[in-house]
This record gives structure tokens, C-alpha cells and sequence, in this order.
């Protein structure tokens, strides 16, 4: 079976205004909370695109060993994986590629400390691929350390136009 890839890249050079907009968004808190990053209490899910809200999750960032576990697990999420992984961790995602694949996105964002963006490339046994983007964002409540990532994600009706973006990206 072909292996799921993903690929990052800038927000800026995707057509998706609610991932646009929830960057703003986290923007805007990482500038009022001076750290280098707002805190999850800063975050109110109601303030992003109501679309969104079903697509949304957040790991809580745990270290020795390093591992993110699901503080937060959107119903549009569970529609897709048909399960729930609320306090579960990225590890206990199915298959284990397509979970080691999460957990290298969580990486990224864990180390690098700023806002992340990843098109995922998952092929599936009909022999098709799909895709889904996804916007990760890193959370720090005494604004020195990531300990939560919010992770906003788009997929189903922009397939189409997910697996063009992918075809164009290096």
C-alpha cells in the first residue's frame, strides 16, 4: 500500500479564508499575550468560523517522553476517523503510519514554536487518495513553552482542489 505523505507549507498559498481567518485570529492573541504564543485561555472557540468548529482539535503537549494526547476532538473529526480519541494520544490513531505522520506534524510545531501548515496526502484501499489540510498552531501558558497545539483543519467538499495543491507543491 503507498505510504500517506504530507507537505508543508505557507498559509498564504492556499484559498481557504477559515484557516486564514483562525490564523488572524491566533495572531492577533499572540501579540495581546506579548509571549511567544497565546495560551489556551486566551482561545475562544466561538470566536473562529463556525464552519470551522467541527474541524477543530487540541493535543496538550506532554514531554519525557514526548507525546500529544487529544484535550479537544472536533464531531466533524470523529465523522471522518468513525472514532473519538478526546484523551487519547496521537499514537492511538489508525493506521499506526497515518499516526506517526500526525505526530511528526506535532512535532514540527512542538519544536519550531510558530504556526504550521500541512496538506496530507492519505491513499486509501479503493486505490484513491484523499487529502485534508491542516493549520496547527501552537499554544504556551506562561508564553516560554508549547504545551498545546490547536490544530483547525479543512476537508470533504475542497478534496478536488486539496489534491491540486498537493500535485503543485515541491
Amino acid at each position: 500500500m503507498p505510504e500517506i505523505r504530507f507537505k508543508q507549507f505557507r498559509l498564504s498559498d492556499h484559498p481557504f479564508p477559515d484557516l486564514s481567518e483562525t490564523c488572524r485570529y491566533w495572531s492577533e492573541k499572540k501579540q495581546s499575550s506579548g509571549g511567544i504564543a497565546p495560551s489556551w485561555s486566551d482561545i475562544d472557540l466561538l470566536d473562529l468560523p463556525s464552519e470551522l468548529l467541527p474541524k477543530i482539535c487540541v493535543v496538550d503537549v506532554a514531554l519525557n517522553p514526548l507525546n500529544f494526547t487529544y484535550r479537544y476532538w472536533g464531531t466533524a473529526i470523529t465523522g471522518l476517523h468513525h472514532y473519538d480519541l478526546s484523551g487519547k494520544t496521537v499514537r492511538q490513531l489508525t493506521p499506526p503510519d497515518y499516526a506517526q505522520c500526525i505526530w511528526d506534524q506535532y512535532n514540527v510545531v512542538y519544536t519550531s514554536g510558530i504556526p504550521q501548515t500541512f496538506l496530507t496526502e492519505i491513499p486509501l484501499e479503493e486505490g484513491y487518495n484523499t487529502f485534508y489540510i491542516a493549520l496547527r498552531l501552537p499554544l504556551s501558558s506562561d508564553g516560554v513553552k508549547i504545551d498545546k497545539i490547536l490544530a483547525a483543519e479543512a476537508f470533504g467538499n475542497e478534496r478536488d482542489q486539496l489534491r491540486t495543491l498537493f500535485e503543485t507543491l515541491a
